[in-house]
């Protein structure tokens, strides 16, 4: 994916931050290779004691960290780099997969997440959301994500909504102070397994009595 250009966009600056010489090279030339001409620079920092000196003396506009670098790695210097640079974007590169440490890394601040499996297919696109001032999430990532939100969804359901169509209609005739007898007697069912249903119901919602039964049935408009 090319980056849009005109006339009065400037050129960007992106700082690759890598322990990995042969590899922040090989960085380097994809980006120069790849990027239209005259869009961007690249330069380049081999620790974060080198990064914060390029930093001090060079304004960026992008930063491409690696996560797995010996001494101060790229968890611990994200947070730096957002304190003392909070408007400039940070895009994690890793060989870890995305489950293990992207979300932490988007909590801490950076702009996107990409693995060095994704890089040769995904980079360009990364940079071209992190230099919009957009975060850039994979499709795999969104995905989990999506995953995730579903599952804590479901954990915060409202205990009622767990319940069989069979236990919500012995519920609400609970909840209106029908005895088990009534009960068996309108749904033709015996008492037994009206009573069944009963304890059945009551331990999924966490009832205590028929006084918390319908106490909630109240509160939720059950009854």
């Amino acid at each position: 994916m090319e980056l849009e250009t005109n006339s009065k966009k400037t050129m960007k600056t992106i700082l690759i931050i890598d322990d990995h010489t042969m590899f922040r090279q090989a960085l380097r030339s994809m980006l120069m290779e790849r990027m239209p001409a005259g869009t961007i620079t690249c330069d380049d920092a081999g620790s974060a004691a080198a990064a914060r000196d390029k930093l001090a003396h060079q304004d960026f506009d992008l930063i491409v960290l690696d996560i797995g670098m010996l001494h101060t790695n790229g968890m611990e210097l994200l947070p730096e780099l957002k304190s003392c640079y909070p408007a400039l974007p940070v895009l994690m590169l890793s060989m870890y997969p995305e489950e293990q440490f992207a979300l932490q890394t988007l909590k801490l601040g950076a702009s996107g997440y990409l693995t060095k499996q994704e890089a040769a297919d995904e980079l360009l696109t990364a940079i071209e959301k992190c230099l919009a001032g957009e975060r850039y999430l994979s499709s795999s990532f969104s995905s989990l994500l999506i995953s995730q939100v579903l599952q804590h969804c479901k954990a915060e359901e409202l205990p009622h909504t767990r319940l069989s169509r069979r236990e919500m209609e012995i519920f609400r005739l609970l909840a209106r102070g029908y005895m088990l007898k009534r009960i068996a007697n309108d749904l033709g069912l015996s008492i037994k397994t009206v009573s069944t249903y009963k304890v059945r119901l009551s331990a999924k919602m966490g009832f205590k009595d028929n006084a918390a039964l319908i106490r909630y049935a109240v509160a939720y408009q059950l009854n």
